[in-house]
């Protein structure tokens, strides 16, 4: 296939959308690769496809996991063996409407138990996107606001990680890694916008914008695995440091309004310790897990604008989360059950100009239940399950913070709660053929919406917001058979809700049900050659307060190995029609918004891996304060 992404990509259930993975039914999964949690979405293209054993998708993660995971991907690697030094590197070189690359390198040494391991990557992208935009406001009057803005970006990456892990015997072993991420970013733009009242123009703008920015970070790992008697242990500890800031300069010339020049500086500072224990013991017919997490997060955020037409603001959040487990599971017969239950206290302060506000603090304490049931039905394997999650704001949401755009606002929302769901799920498996049904109930969604900044209806203020509970069913089902060398995989899902939203002093159903197919096709070619050709089409439907237009994109490649897999070489085409589109409506309150957005979504692609001696470091960490990292 080429990279761990482009496998996934093939996998029932689930869905790639760009670069970010989905699980049908239950959003963005947590991804483990050899038990440790990924950190960035590139490990999955660093990750060669023929170093992949095997993949699991866990829709009932269970109580080991935090309460906010609601899906979970396991990647398990072919174990390498031999001793010595070894490394691979990776090259990417394509094109858009710009030339782009990326250049990595993995080293790794290894003897007896100790295996000591680095990594170095550099990436630079570019990009442009063009957004057409239309806001109706809806009082005594008619506004509305028609936006065609251009954006030109140039991203960044660069990494780098140091690492060892040593096996003390066959029952110990511990590790530790350092990584360091830097990604500086720039983006300028321009923009016209006309404004009318009635039909009739009242202004016109012609805006040009230009933002810098940089986010650095640091991030110390360490592990301990062992087996002690007949319990098994495993303990972990991170450390997360991180800097972003971003400069924004905005012209704007208007023809009966005021010319504005708004400039805004953001400066963001995080820090989280982390740590969990996690004990294993054989029970009965099966075994017993129990553990702790505990974290503590630190976030300044400090806002500023120079001509004073957004609110400065100096916020400061510092959380403490404890939790506490037990799992179990058995083998009766035929039936396997793992039952859960988990404890979690978050106890959040929220501070302004150092002083501590206490509406939009908030402690928290909760228990969420896990069960399933796996039964074979003949030849079919059959999962039940029951789970219960919660969605915590990201601390962007949580902020103060009001963003300038071409005078719409964005901001996040100090007070804004967390989001439950119960989730039901039904899974079965009969041999190439797969097929879930999975229906949530959410409560206190998280919900985009739009309301007048200080009152006045010309400017659109965006922030998320709670919103009542819905229902949401999904079905899915997969054929992958095989036909000598012709590997066809037809995928179709369905994603329902009934969303009610007030739209204008009246309620709204968003309840249109979308649909998605994906029919992907894997040729095996003489000289160990592949040939992949991937179609993908979403039908017009609702998601949250959000209509979505219909969308497709086909995508090609060519998959080559030389000299036994040491030398291989893959030549891709993404959305070769550049057919894909970004066209949705969002509707709050007294305001309706259109967005039509076209990026740079074609992609041709040439990646240049090689090995030599390749051998796979042996780290088992997991990682501790998963979800705050998510979160930061």
């Amino acid at each position: 296939m080429g990279t761990g992404n482009d496998v996934l990509a093939h996998i029932p259930g689930v869905i790639r959308n760009g670069n970010s993975i989905e699980v049908i039914g239950r959003g963005t999964p947590l991804i483990y690769i050899n038990g440790r949690q990924m950190r960035n979405q590139s490990e999955l293209d660093q990750l060669s496809s023929d170093q992949i054993k095997d993949v699991e998708v866990v829709m009932t993660p269970g109580a080991k996991y935090d309460a906010t995971v609601k899906a979970v991907i396991r990647i398990k690697t072919i174990r390498p063996v031999g001793e010595g030094f070894s490394f691979n590197s990776r090259t990417v070189a394509g094109v858009n409407h710009y030339v782009y690359g990326l250049e990595e390198l993995n080293l790794n040494y290894r003897t007896g138990g100790l295996d000591i391991f680095g990594m170095a990557e550099y990436e630079n992208h570019r990009s442009r996107q063009t957004n057409d935009s239309r806001q109706d406001t809806y009082l005594q009057s008619h506004y509305q606001q028609n936006s065609l803005m251009h954006y030109y970006n140039k991203n960044q990456m660069l990494a780098g990680k140091l690492g060892f892990n040593y096996m003390l015997n066959d029952n110990h072993s511990i590790g530790m890694t350092y990584t360091i991420t830097s990604r500086p970013n720039s983006q300028t733009s321009d923009y016209f916008t006309t404004m009318l009242i009635g039909q009739q123009t009242d202004d016109q703008i012609t805006g040009r914008g230009k933002v810098d920015g940089d986010d650095i970070q640091h991030i110390i790992s360490g592990y301990y695995a062992g087996q002690t008697g007949k319990w098994s242990l495993d303990a972990n500890a991170d450390v997360l440091l991180q800097k972003q800031n971003s400069d924004n300069l905005t012209f704007e010339d208007a023809t009966q309004g005021d010319d504005r020049t708004v400039t805004t500086r953001n400066d963001v500072k995080n820090r989280l310790y982390a740590a969990k224990f996690v004990a294993g013991h054989p029970l009965w017919k099966g075994n017993l897990e129990i553990g702790a997490e505990g974290s503590y997060v630190h976030r300044t955020d400090v806002f500023g604008n120079v001509e004073n037409i957004i609110d400065a603001s100096d916020t400061k959040i510092e959380e403490n989360n404890t939790a506490a487990f037990v799992q179990l599971m058995q083998r009766l017969n035929k039936l396997t059950l793992i039952a859960g239950l988990r404890y979690e206290y978050l106890d959040s302060r929220y501070y302004e100009g150092g002083v501590k506000m206490g509406d939009e603090s908030r402690t928290y304490s909760d228990l969420f239940p896990s069960l399933m049931l796996m039964y074979p039905l003949k030849n079919v394997r059959a999962r039940l399950s029951y789970s219960r999650n919660i969605n915590r704001p990201a601390f962007s949401q949580l902020s103060g913070n009001v963003k300038y755009i071409n005078r719409y606002y964005e901001s996040g929302n100090p007070y804004l709660k967390p989001s439950y769901r119960d989730n039901l799920s039904l899974a079965l498996n009969y041999k190439w053929l797969t097929g879930m049904i999975d229906y949530a109930r959410v409560h206190d969604y998280i919900i985009t919406s739009y309301s007048s900044y200080k009152d006045d209806p010309t400017i659109a203020l965006l922030r998320k917001d709670n919103a009542r509970g819905y229902d949401n069913l999904s079905l899915m089902v997969s054929v992958a058979p095989t036909f000598g060398k012709y590997h066809p995989q037809l995928m179709m899902a369905t994603q329902m809700q009934n969303l009610e939203v007030q739209y204008r002093g009246e309620t709204k159903k968003m309840n249109s049900p979308m649909t998605i197919i994906r029919f992907n096709n894997a040729i095996n070619l003489p000289f160990d050659s592949w040939l992949n050709a991937d179609f993908s089409w979403r039908s017009a439907g609702d998601t949250e307060n959000i209509h979505l237009a219909q969308s497709w994109q086909f995508d090609i490649s060519l998959y080559k190995a030389f000299w036994n897999d040491r030398l291989t070489v893959k030549l891709a085409c993404t959305d070769l029609f550049s057919s894909i589109r970004q066209k949705a409506t969002i509707y709050s309150d007294i305001r309706e918004i259109y967005l039509d957005k076209r990026l740079d979504t074609r992609n041709l692609e040439l990646t240049v891996r090689y090995n030599f001696n390749p051998a796979k470091s042996k780290y088992r960490g997991q990682g501790a304060g998963n979800d705050v990292k998510g979160r930061l």
